[in-house]
């Protein structure tokens, strides 16, 4: 899950108005994603170390606290992270990782 973390990062001051506990980056990767048992595609927007925002394809609805599996591929790094839904909107769903690997 990291290992696509430290290859997004990019250098960014932390605003100071961010409130946060992990600042946020930037991205654009296409994504799978499970949730209740379907896959759905989607493209992850912006990375933490504490979670992703995924932009959905189409508007799907889902209930917050919900378990999601997330494969994602960049380039020759194919990574899975798994997290639970704590926002979901209109044009997509903010996930918390579940935990972080120790080591990393």
């Amino acid at each position: 899950m990291l290992n696509l973390f430290r290859s997004l990062r990019t250098s960014s001051r932390r605003s100071t108005q961010e409130r946060r506990q992990h600042p946020r980056h930037a991205c654009a990767v296409k994504a799978y994603y499970l949730v209740q048992g379907a896959w759905y595609r989607g493209s992850i927007r912006n990375i933490s170390e504490g979670g992703v925002y995924i932009r959905s394809i189409r508007e799907r609805q889902f209930p917050e606290g919900e378990a999601i599996l997330m494969l994602v591929e960049l380039r020759v790094l194919r990574d899975q992270m798994r997290g639970r839904i704590i926002r979901a909107g209109s044009d997509g769903i903010a996930v918390a990782f579940d935990t972080l690997e120790p080591g990393y």
